[in-house]
């Protein structure tokens, strides 16, 4: 390490992308888009659940090839069968899972978020897993590796000298390869993310097509990585190749989201016109009775000043007949 200090910085920072990114895209996802925290841990969940079914399907397999019931390969194709193989089992186990989590969390999935939510939650926990049992565990083991502790367990000299050798080959790696697991799981995260609103558009829309995408893209890009890796290929060659699915990954996730976006603000506009609707016409009611109040105390008005002018009429027909009268008893008094 005294002589590599660069190598081991880059795998501290590979580290930080491996457990800090997935965080930081947790708390932006659920912040920007208005998500909850429980879809980023079906996310979770989602992954945890694809890999208890991978692993045994993959072991499984294996003894199939090795009892002789598949037929082995000859040498040129097993690379390209391993990663088809591989492929294929990596994205029904996952699609289906990541089915399943949207399934599960029914309206809390209604929105674009989630696709985004639940990718960070499945490939956020596979990267903090890797992060934590892999290149984490490496760099503590060159690190704090006692040779004589594992002596005095019973380990043989032989494995000790190896295991020293292993390290002291390690410290004199090019320190970018330190970089590696950072830039793997950065392009890891996209593809997670991607597939996630394949298999969200595939529930929301109710299509099957579009899962069938997903597990089709996740069969191709994992394929690819395992072939190469197995022909022969560099590890920087191999991210090389893997870097244009990022690219592409990146395209389609903002189309996607920019489409969507679109569809949820004219929904959230029809729902604010018709919630704004029923206002509007419980106002009126009130504003219609109030004219009708006012036209019946009108007419009633009306009403009672055409009682007025009968009641002024009839005063004045009474009127002549009493003069007549008192000028009837007028002329019986007079004694002329």
């Amino acid at each position: 390490m005294e002589n590599n200090i660069p190598l081991f910085i880059s795998y501290v920072i590979s580290l930080l992308i491996m457990i800090g990114l997935p965080v930081l895209l947790a708390f932006i996802v659920t912040r920007y888009f208005k998500v909850s925290w429980w879809v980023v841990l079906v996310g979770v969940l989602t992954f945890l659940l694809s890999q208890a079914v991978h692993y045994p399907a993959v072991m499984g397999i294996n003894a199939l090839f090795n009892n002789g019931v598949l037929p082995i390969p000859s040498e040129k194709w097993v690379p390209l069968v391993n990663g088809v193989i591989g492929g294929l089992l990596a994205g029904l186990c996952e699609e289906t899972a990541r089915w399943v989590g949207f399934k599960v969390l029914k309206q809390k999935a209604e929105r674009y978020g989630s696709a985004f939510a639940l990718g960070v939650g499945h490939g956020g926990i596979e990267s903090i897993i890797l992060a934590v049992l892999g290149t984490g565990a490496t760099l503590f083991t060159v690190l704090f590796y006692n040779a004589g502790g594992e002596v005095a367990k019973g380990i043989s000299t032989d494995q000790v000298q190896y295991m020293l050798f292993q390290i002291e080959q390690f410290w004199t790696t090019p320190w970018v390869n330190g970089l590696l697991p950072g830039v793997e799981r950065i392009i890891a995260l996209s593809l997670q993310i991607f597939l996630s609103t394949l298999v969200w558009k595939a529930v929301v829309d109710r299509s099957f097509v579009w899962f069938l995408l997903a597990v089709i893209y996740h069969a191709v890009v994992d394929a690819l990585a395992v072939y190469l890796a197995g022909i022969g290929w560099g590890y920087w060659a191999i991210e090389g190749v893997l870097a244009l699915f990022l690219v592409l990954n990146i395209y389609l996730l903002y189309r996607f989201w920019k489409e969507e976006k679109e569809i949820e603000e004219e929904m959230d506009e029809m729902e604010e016109l018709e919630e704004g609707e029923e206002p509007d016409e419980e106002d009126d009611l009130p504003e219609e009775a109030d004219e009708a109040n006012e036209d019946d105390e009108s007419s009633l008005d009306e009403g009672q000043t055409d009682l007025l002018d009968e009641e002024t009429d009839l005063d004045d027909t009474d009127a002549p007949e009493d003069d007549a009268e008192a000028a009837d008893s007028i002329l019986e008094e007079d004694p002329r």
